[in-house]
């Protein structure tokens, strides 16, 4: 049973203040910590080290041929069409109704992308069944996979069982949407897919707020939302909903809207996001004079998550990395994991998606890299289509990035540093200091604490202030050389500032 609003926003407050909070501001502003709307690096949060907008040009054809998958990897399949065009999303999509919606020359355009991206997974597929890898999940984004005809659908996964080797078990997951879910056929089309293996569905509400989802574009009121909700629920038991904190005309009262709906609906797992934009319509809305204003300030956000938080906790969630909550712990999401971790072997396909994976061994001075496919969506089904390789852009992961990595990606869960990361801090004595010193910073700001893991061995992590601003402090981790990569991207934006 929820709280009553009053209490909980009692109680919100407090514990804000029991962190110090407004007054604590200043030292973490000083920090160069501050709630942010613009994306970090080219993505919503710290999602990815290296961010996506750091990596450069380079030749394919050469680093295909250094890389070893290893023994395992995790396999994302980029489906880039979605039925509407949000105002605050900022990935590599198409609008794309359907078939029975779409024009011919919309069909056609579908269907080339799909030719590509079969040719693509079977390119791939061979070079990971050489290697002897097997793939330990799937995980088919977007965009909106769910806006594909059935049979589409079908022949994609028909594709990847045929042309990879997927563990028994394994878990596969697809994104689709409450437009996509509520359509005619739509639960045919999940019972459809769930017979063919996927174990997982993901899809975003965003809100249950009417005049928040008008705003983002969404196609929908809430009330089709709640009934996308109930059918998702009859067909998987293992669901993930997203949320966004802070889009266009949200606020704290929004937040707790989306809790009550949250107490009805009781999802498996529930992602929250932060509104953060780039090149659509937020963005510049966030920019205007005569909009501002309808954007929740610092304050507002700070509130709302510190709602979300422990009403989530009220009502017996699990709360993991980052804004993710969990019915039980069987339901964390494993791929959310590899996705932040170049240390784990991930082959994306499809157009903008990004890889990480080791080099060789005999490959000396790089440990792995970082590779992302042709962002334009045409572009990318012209080169694959014309027998290339559709990488574009990359970076190595040298000791000076996977240091870099240690901090950025492993302070959300906790950073023990073993002996690998020392001796590279050893060998590295200036970047050594460049992060003794920021880590100092920011533990004279409260964010970071000191901690022991499991097994005694002292760590850091972030406190539960440092959580608060939780992807704006990981980013301030970034190595000088990806932050001077970032510093000529206009997608950075003038919000996030590098030490």
């Amino acid at each position: 049973m929820m709280r009553s609003q009053q209490t909980a926003f009692d109680d919100a407050n407090s514990s804000l203040r029991r962190l110090g909070i407004p007054a604590a501001l200043a030292a973490v502003h000083a920090a160069g910590i501050s709630i942010s709307h613009a994306v970090l690096g080219g993505s919503h949060s710290v999602a990815i080290y290296p961010p996506v907008d750091s990596l450069m040009p380079l030749d394919p054809c050469g680093v295909v041929e250094a890389v070893d998958w290893g023994r395992e990897a995790s396999l994302y399949v980029h489906i880039a069409f979605c039925e509407t065009r949000c105002t605050f999303c900022h990935y590599a999509v198409d609008h794309y109704a359907g078939r029975t919606k779409g024009s011919a020359a919309d069909d056609d355009r579908a269907a080339r992308y799909l030719a590509a991206l079969k040719r693509e997974l079977v390119l791939w597929g061979g070079r990971l069944a050489r290697s002897g890898t097997v793939v330990s999940s799937v995980y088919i984004g977007g965009g909106t996979p769910l806006v594909l005809e059935e049979a589409a659908l079908r022949d994609l996964i028909c594709t990847i069982r045929d042309e990879y080797d997927v563990l028994s078990g394994a878990e596969v997951c697809i994104e689709g949407s409450p437009l996509t879910i509520t359509a005619p056929g739509g639960e045919d089309k999940l019972r459809s897919v769930k017979e063919q293996g996927v174990t997982r569905l993901s899809f975003g509400v965003q809100s249950f707020d009417d005049s928040v989802l008008k705003y983002a574009a969404r196609g929908y009121k809430s009330d089709l939302a709640i009934r996308a909700c109930s059918i998702a629920d009859q067909v998987f038991d293992n669901w993930n909903l997203d949320l966004i904190q802070g889009l266009y005309k949200g606020s704290p009262s929004e937040v707790w809207h989306n809790l009550a709906m949250l107490n009805e609906i009781r999802p498996a797992h529930i992602t929250w996001y932060h509104g953060r934009f780039a090149d659509r319509p937020q963005g510049h809305w966030y920019n205007m004079e005569s909009k501002h204003a309808s954007f929740e300030d610092e304050f507002a956000t700070l509130l709302g998550r510190m709602l979300m938080w422990q009403e989530m906790a009220s009502l017996g969630y699990h709360q993991v990395d980052g804004n993710r909550f969990v019915r039980s712990r069987r339901y964390i999401d494993p791929f959310k994991k590899i996705r932040t971790s170049a240390s784990s072997q991930l082959l994306g396909v499809g157009a903008a998606s990004y890889s990480h994976v080791a080099s060789r061994p005999a490959k000396r001075n790089s440990r792995g890299y970082v590779l992302r496919n042709e962002r334009n969506i045409g572009a990318y089904v012209d080169s694959v289509l014309a027998g290339n390789i559709p990488i574009t852009t990359g970076r190595i992961i040298d000791d000076e990035e996977l240091l870099a990595m240690s901090y950025a990606t492993g302070l959300r869960t906790g950073r023990v540093e073993d002996e690998d990361l020392r001796s590279i801090g050893i060998e590295n004595p200036q970047l050594r200091r460049h992060y003794d010193a920021l880590v100092k910073e920011l533990s004279n700001a409260g964010a970071l604490e000191a901690y022991l893991d499991n097994d005694g061995k002292a760590g850091l992590q972030l406190s539960e202030l440092g959580r608060l601003f939780e992807d704006e402090t990981l980013a301030l981790f970034f190595s000088p050389a990806v932050k001077n990569a970032l510093a000529g991207k206009a997608s950075i934006g003038r919000e996030l500032h590098y030490a």
